[in-house]
């Protein structure tokens, strides 16, 4: 699921649905966009970066504050450069940065797509795209990278 981070009506239906204010995921459209966003470009992050991305895996870092307050907590984003091509592709044509969130409530499995389900999404949500990548079950890893420290989440 996402909304564009730089439409406020959009995130407000993110979190309405999801029943949370914040924090998000943002999905970025290419490694730039995402640097971009930090306050400093530490070895630690440009080494993940240059690393990870693209692909599964998240960083947690110190970040300007000039996108809607559901994108931070406590002056960090988590920001990925997914694999999916269309979800990059996607991320392009909104600005550049999506936020971003599961289906799934927090610590509960995957929530499966029921008649019950859809009809949800439907009054929540404008579009669904089926992704074309299969779901591994894998959880991703998530860094976080605060000035010369790294610290795996997950």
């Amino acid at each position: 699921m996402a909304a564009s981070a730089y439409s406020a009506a959009g995130i407000k239906r993110l979190q309405r649905f999801k029943q949370r204010k914040a924090p998000f995921l943002l999905l970025a459209d290419s490694v730039r966009t995402a640097l971009q966003q930090a306050v400093y470009i530490s070895p630690h992050l440009r080494h993940l970066a240059k690393q990870s991305w693209v692909g599964s895996t998240t960083l947690v870092f110190p970040a300007k504050q000039r996108l809607h307050t559901a994108c931070y907590h406590r002056g960090c984003i988590a920001i990925r450069v997914d694999a999916d091509v269309e979800t990059r592709r996607l991320a392009k044509l909104s600005g550049g940065l999506l936020l971003s969130s599961s289906l799934n409530r927090k610590g509960k499995a995957v929530q499966q797509s029921t008649h019950k389900m859809q009809y949800r999404w439907k009054r929540h949500l404008t579009t669904a795209i089926k992704s074309q990548q299969s779901a591994k079950g894998k959880a991703s890893q998530i860094f976080k990278i605060s000035g010369s420290k790294k610290k795996q989440i997950r």
